[in-house]
């Protein structure tokens, strides 16, 4: 895992608005108040990674597969749970969507 995009998403929870979980992200994207990037992790269940892919696709809204698995993920928002989804609405100081704009985007 890079340390770089570690922290970079946790500078966008602190300093910006980011969403944990998968049921909120979906929420999120079927409402139309789209977020700026999906982030989910390499472990996440086939069914669910699915379903994120294909409401991602539908919203226009660039997809990010974090190397790590979601205890990582969640490690990484500095979180003692599993994080299989997160949605970065509001990047505020980090440069999140620079960073991961270079790397494998969906």
């Amino acid at each position: 895992m890079s340390s770089g995009v570690e922290a970079e998403l946790y500078l966008a929870f602190k300093s910006g608005k980011v969403l944990l979980g998968a049921r909120k992200v979906i929420k999120r994207l079927k409402s139309g108040e789209n977020p700026k990037l999906v982030v989910i992790a390499g472990n996440t269940p086939e069914h669910l990674r699915r379903e994120l892919e294909y409401l991602s696709k539908l919203a226009g809204v660039p997809l990010y597969v974090y190397q790590g698995r979601s205890l990582e993920l969640g490690r990484a928002f500095k979180r003692p749970f599993f994080v299989s989804a997160a949605a970065i609405v509001e990047e505020g100081e980090s440069r999140i969507l620079d960073l991961v704009g270079s790397k494998e985007v969906r």
